[in-house]
């Protein structure tokens, strides 16, 4: 959504939301502009102070004259002071999926060109204690919440999406005196409720000052990253479970945000990929195995490639640990590790990119191995249809779309879609 510095000198326009844009802002029509809105709703009546006079402009809200049939109490008061990591508190959960499901569909078929089938959404029964990080910055000397707006610095009480060991957690760090040096604290949990830290820190910062947070929040290990490497105390990983698959997650690794809907992910790409013994499975972004050390029993052989190193590492002794003999996994550029690896008669790639989606060589890459099918997990529809839009083009069809609500009271959700050749 575009943003200004600059605040024309009105008192504001009255506005009617009418749709909710895939950015997650609620949308309305004022003398021929376009006007975005945070923390709106479809139906609601609102004041709003545009930040510019251009044909599209971003509005902030000042009271909602009537609220929409969706609206609902938002119960969270940092909400609706601009906290940012939740933008759909005040919306109905009902409403919510079925926002997604529209705002999908129509990227999708309009901008890449998909044309098969788009399944309902996976839901959480109760969404909310699901997400698993918590993200923090230092400021004045004090944790905050990374905010919605420049310049603002939310320190809530409490955030009811936060699992029950992360709210533990950040009671404890509220009132925290955080050291010089420290700039951001990442924190995860797991199903046991232990929690495993990762900080962006000064070269300054000694082990006896992490050590002294981390005992802090009861942690049972942190990871600090400075420009000179990465370095440990305590713990190296946290353990991630499934069912009867266990994955040694390091601090600084990637693991899947939705504690109850990660299993449901897993499922959908296990379905998904329809694996055979005659199959070589490529996990691509395989971060530490959560899908490779899962369906390499599936496959003839399993083959991840990540850029993380200590990813890298944990997802060979997850895969060890796990009695997955025939997985193995490498680090370095997907581009360049990929193309070096012979291919075999028969290839199913899954691909689960970060945020910003395949990078050109990487794309490059995968179209040139064509494997036989391709399944593409994506936390942003954005650059999911734009990287499908030259798969499509490339030689493959798509055939299913399921998007999964990994991420409740906010636009993001996670796609799974399906290629074949």
């Amino acid at each position: 959504m575009p943003r200004t510095h600059h605040r024309p000198s009105n008192e504001g326009i009255a506005v009617t939301i009418t749709a909710l844009n895939e950015n997650g802002y609620g949308v309305g029509q004022k003398a021929g502009q376009t006007v975005t809105v945070a923390r709106t709703a479809p139906g609601d009546q609102v004041m709003a102070v545009p930040r510019s006079s251009a044909r599209w402009t971003a509005a902030d809200l000042v009271k909602v004259t009537k609220p929409g049939p969706d609206r609902v109490a938002s119960n969270c008061a940092a909400f609706d002071q601009g906290c940012g990591g939740c933008q759909w508190l005040h919306l109905a959960y009902p409403a919510q999926l079925s926002w997604k499901e529209k705002n999908l569909t129509a990227l999708l078929r309009t901008k890449a060109g998909y044309k098969g089938a788009i399944h309902p959404i996976v839901a959480m029964e109760i969404p909310e204690a699901y997400r698993n990080k918590l993200s923090l910055r230092a400021g004045g000397g004090r944790f905050v919440f990374m905010p919605e707006t420049e310049g603002e610095s939310l320190s809530p009480r409490d955030c009811l999406v936060q699992t029950p060991a992360l709210q533990a957690a950040w009671k404890t760090l509220r009132g925290y005196q955080v050291a010089p040096g420290i700039d951001q604290l990442h924190l995860r949990s797991n199903a046991a409720g232990q929690v495993g830290l990762h900080a962006f820190v000064g070269e300054k910062v000694t082990d006896a000052v992490l050590r002294d947070l981390l005992e802090a929040v009861g942690g049972i290990g942190m990871g600090a990253t400075t420009r000179q490497g990465y370095r440990v105390v305590g713990e190296a990983s946290l353990v991630q479970t499934l069912g009867a698959t266990k994955w040694n997650i390091p601090h600084n690794g990637f693991y899947q945000t939705n504690e109850p809907l990660a299993g449901a992910l897993l499922d959908l790409v296990s379905r998904e990929t329809r694996l055979s013994a005659n199959d070589r499975l490529l996990d691509l972004y395989c971060g530490a195995g959560f899908f490779g050390v899962a369906l390499a029993a599936q496959s003839s052989e399993a083959i991840g490639i990540e850029e993380n190193v200590q990813s890298v590492e944990a997802a060979t002794a997850n895969a060890a640990r796990a009695g997955a003999a025939n997985a193995r996994f490498v680090v370095g550029d997907l581009g360049a590790v990929l193309a070096g690896i012979p291919a075999a008669a028969r290839e199913v790639a899954v691909v689960d990119p970060p945020r910003e989606g395949l990078l050109p060589r990487a794309l490059e890459a995968i179209i040139a191995r064509a494997p036989r099918r391709l399944v593409y997990v994506s936390c942003s529809p954005a650059s999911l249809a734009r990287d499908l839009k030259v798969l499509l083009a490339s030689g493959w069809r798509g055939t299913s779309c399921t998007p999964v609500d990994m991420f409740p009271h906010s636009s993001h959700l996670e796609v799974v879609v399906t290629l074949e050749r």
